[in-house]
């Protein structure tokens, strides 16, 4: 029988189709041999800033981290539990500090202040090893600490290309290979000590390959050279050969039916047999929770969306917003018109459009087209006087609200003035709707539909959003006739 091999955060030459980052949620059951390396630093995200002369993640950032590592993790021991083979090579140690989730607010009233606490968090708690001792070490002079046995063959073939980054003692380790003094652990074998697990866990030290050497590039493409595919192809071969000797080690035979009869039954079996059935309960129970938080975290946050997202996201969020504040919002878009969205609040009825772009201005295009949406609404037999006009737009997405400025073009602008339309910045929209949300202020959400009635050609200007948690709001820079773009 063939066996399936899969490679995370670590892409095989030659094999990039064997291989997923770590930013993935896919499940490593349906493979036999996983190659797992633990660097994290593609999950860091964006906005860092430095703490004690570390990295210091968003919430967004810490929340993902943490999620994407217990994914691993608890993947990690299920296939080690399921009996297949585990190969983690040892990257550097990396430590970030990620928000604890537990913030801690004191004072009153406007005074109130919240501080947010963090945590140190180390790459190595992605893997299913408890680690006595783990620190940061380099160096190529690495012996055997004792015979190799299933992994002979692979040590003499890639020892020359190993190096460890870290070295480490734990007891549910068997130490077999060690810095050059012999006083420090850099590989290792676990097997049959880790949550009564029938597979085999192996720690190597990290693979230091010119990855540019084994790379051709043609146009706007890049390919595996020759050298490339049979270095990788000799990785996978030896990969799968441990895993051959170590499935040969263990074959037992299967408990025969007649076995399984009361008549040879251990006294603490039903017992145990017991426990297992309640835990694996509680743990269904618990997966089932975690997977409707997730959901319910996921609708909570969507109006962050306003503040990042462009397209239908960008669009969902502006109605969840619309809701929040008052207006009955609806999509008018079918066969027959091209109307993007209707909302209706005390009389007034109002139309719109939304765009995003990543990084530049709201250009006249999406102006234009809110005009010729206000003229065909205008046609219908039903309709007798224009709706308002209101273009959202999320200008410099992927910037911080900080350094962006300008969200509109002045042609933008001009044709806004012309039609009396009003210009809403998507991030002033999130603030203004997360304050109504969390405080239940109907004379506030009253007074920012009343703010967007009377922008005519010009940005709207929302009430301002008192103090929150002792800290102020952060906004778009407002926008004159001067920084607008061209």
């Amino acid at each position: 029988m063939t066996k399936s091999l899969i490679s995370i955060g670590f892409e095989i030459p030659g094999h990039s189709d064997k291989s997923l980052t770590l930013s993935s949620d896919q499940s490593l059951l349906d493979y036999d041999i996983i190659v797992f390396r633990p660097d994290i630093s593609e999950l860091y995200g964006y906005g860092a800033e430095q703490h004690q002369g570390k990295l210091c993640l968003s919430d967004d950032a810490s929340f993902n981290l943490r999620e994407k590592a217990e994914h691993w993790r608890q993947d990690l021991i299920n296939a080690f539990d399921g009996g297949k083979t585990i190969f983690i090579f040892l990257p550097e140690l990396q430590e970030v500090f990620v928000a604890s989730g537990v913030p801690e607010a004191s004072g009153d009233g406007r005074s109130r202040v919240t501080t947010r606490h963090v945590e140190l968090f180390q790459n190595y708690r992605m893997v299913p090893i408890s680690f006595e001792e783990i620190g940061s070490g380099r160096g190529r002079e690495i012996k055997p600490l004792r015979e190799l046995d299933c992994l002979t063959a692979y040590w003499a073939g890639f020892k020359n290309v190993s190096r460890y980054q870290v070295h480490f003692s734990s007891k549910m380790v068997l130490p077999l290979l060690g810095t050059k003094s012999g006083n420090k652990t850099v590989g290792g074998i676990v097997r049959g000590k880790v949550h009564s697990g029938k597979g085999a866990i192996i720690l190597l030290p990290d693979l230091d390959f010119d990855e540019d050497a084994f790379k051709l590039v043609k146009g706007d493409e890049t390919f595996w050279n020759k050298k490339g595919v049979q270095f990788g192809n000799k990785l996978v071969s030896e990969l799968v050969e441990i895993d051959s000797v170590l499935n040969s080690d263990k074959q037992r035979t299967p408990t025969p039916d007649w076995a399984t009869s009361s008549d040879f039954r251990l006294q603490k079996e039903s017992v145990i047999e017991n426990q297992i059935t309640g835990l694996s309960v509680r743990v269904e129970s618990l997966q089932a929770r975690k997977h409707g938080l997730l959901n319910d975290l996921e609708k909570e946050a969507s109006l962050k969306r306003l503040l990042y997202e462009s397209g239908p996201a960008l669009e969902n969020a502006i109605l969840d917003a619309l809701g929040i504040l008052g207006l009955e919002a609806r999509r008018e878009k079918d066969a027959e018109s091209e109307l993007d969205t209707v909302f209706t609040w005390n009389g007034h009825r109002f139309l719109s459009e939304a765009k995003g772009e990543d990084t530049e201005a709201i250009d006249v295009d999406k102006i234009s087209q809110l005009e010729r949406d206000l003229s065909q609404d205008f046609e219908s037999d039903e309709v007798t006087a224009y709706a308002k006009g209101i273009l959202f737009g999320n200008a410099f997405r992927l910037r911080e609200l900080s350094e962006r400025n300008g969200f509109f073009t002045e042609k933008c602008v001009s044709t806004a003035k012309r039609i009396r339309a009003a210009l809403v910045r998507t991030p002033d929209l999130f603030f203004v709707a997360r304050y109504a949300k969390e405080s239940g202020d109907a004379e506030f959400s009253k007074k920012c539909v009343e703010a967007i009635l009377a922008a005519e050609g010009t940005v709207v200007e929302f009430p301002s959003v008192p103090a929150r948690n002792g800290k102020v709001v952060v906004k778009a820079e407002p926008q004159s006739s001067a920084d607008a773009g061209n």
